[in-house]
């Protein structure tokens, strides 16, 4: 009977009291021997073995705290780690010099007379400054030949990068400008082959995309730390990912700036396939992959990961005029090659590599990132591939709160 007793009062003072703030009081209790109270959400209590009193105390937050309790730990979950696997940023503030060197390659095949063109931009040396703030990695770079030409550059890059341990979210704007050059022919015989490494000015590239990802091991394998430098993998892990991506492609293509050898080849017609003004591709991807951090030694890491992906694209393609298309392009041609909308499914690749060294203050390192996307029809296809090779080194400034002492 004293233990009901005792419990019906400890349920009574629970029920009476308010659900806001914070509050503590005793309730009395008859004598009773080796009563053990289990604790309760919210609740402790405390038993002096003197005078047998309870001390029941009671933390209700307000239902806002509640509300923020909650947005902070969903927060958190973002970089929520295994400390024995990862060594969290330290923090808030990095900065560091970045060489970039980007490649970027179109190959145009005419499957119906078996030719192929394919263009690369001029090799570019840029660099410059980043800023990153905990998730966030800001920078620009330049060219380094544009300080000759009053920095005024033909190609813009610009990208913002949002990590944590849970989620991944890359920003891409990148203007290419009428630097091309054709870097291979194919099926224009032996003598069209002399043009190959020629300027080609008729030729124009943008491309602006999303790309996000959610790392399923994020606890123990950290693409931070391969990829932002905000934090230290210090075993070795790996995890499957999945992704999802919009990316738009621009292509404005002017057969006429390429050379008479291609276009007014007798022995071998220029195909009509090649004959657009403007290519314009939006390509919506699912994707699937892995990757892995090894830590070889301590606070050196290498990262390799591949994301095969399957893409829908939704392609406009704009013919020129058919008062512009040479006679001797046209002689077995009657509609139109191009119909204003082609859908299509196609496989997509995406593939990172990653080599750091970092001990929490200083880090440098090189990373490599490469995007491969394809389209394929019955008389055309498309295969464009660009990446970035990056070269960095840097530093961590301003401890968070928590590191300081």
């Amino acid at each position: 009977m004293q233990n009901i007793r005792l419990w019906l009062y400890v349920i009574i003072a629970a029920i009476a009291t308010p659900l806001s703030g914070n509050t503590s009081r005793t309730v009395t209790a008859h004598p009773t021997s080796n009563v053990s109270i289990p604790d309760t959400a919210g609740m402790t209590y405390v038993t002096d073995t003197t005078t047998n009193r309870i001390t029941e105390s009671i933390t209700a937050p307000v239902a806002q705290d509640k509300k923020g309790n909650i947005i902070t730990r969903f927060i958190d979950a973002f970089n929520a780690t295994d400390t024995t696997y990862i060594t969290p940023n330290r923090y808030n503030w990095a900065f560091m010099l970045q060489n970039t060197n980007s490649f970027e390659n179109y190959k145009l095949t005419s499957h119906e007379r078996d030719q192929q063109l394919v263009f690369s931009p001029k090799p570019s040396f840029r660099f410059g400054p980043y800023l990153g703030w905990r998730w966030i990695f800001l920078g620009y770079t330049f060219e380094a030949n544009s300080f000759q030409n009053g920095f005024k550059s033909e190609t813009t890059e610009f990208e913002l990068s949002l990590y944590s341990a849970m989620l991944g979210c890359d920003l891409i704007y990148r203007r290419t400008g009428n630097n091309f050059r054709l870097r291979k022919v194919k099926g224009f015989g032996e003598s069209a082959e002399s043009v190959e490494g020629t300027d080609c000015n008729g030729i124009n590239v943008k491309v602006t995309g999303i790309n996000a990802y959610y790392i399923f091991n994020h606890k123990r394998f950290s693409y931070p730390a391969a990829f932002a430098q905000s934090t230290v993998q210090r075993k070795s892990c790996g995890t499957w990912k999945v992704g999802i991506s919009c990316t738009q492609h621009e292509l404005d293509f002017d057969y006429h700036a390429l050379p008479e050898a291609l276009t007014h080849n007798s022995a071998h017609q220029f195909s009509r396939e090649f004959m657009f003004d403007k290519l314009k591709y939006t390509d919506i991807s699912l994707s699937v992959g892995y990757a892995y951090n090894w830590v070889f030694k301590r606070n050196f890491l290498l990262c390799a990961s591949i994301s095969p992906a399957i893409g829908y694209k939704i392609t406009h393609i704009s013919p020129i005029p058919e008062n512009e298309i040479p006679e001797t392009s046209v002689e077995q041609e009657e509609n139109p090659l191009f119909p204003l909308h082609i859908d299509d499914f196609n496989f997509d690749v995406i593939g990172r590599l990653g080599l750091v060294w970092n001990n929490t203050k200083y880090f440098a390192g090189m990373s490599l990132i490469i995007h491969n996307y394809n389209y394929r029809h019955q008389k055309l296809s498309i295969n464009n591939t660009f990446g970035t090779l990056n070269f960095y080194v840097g530093f961590n400034f301003h401890k968070r709160k928590q590191y300081r002492n």
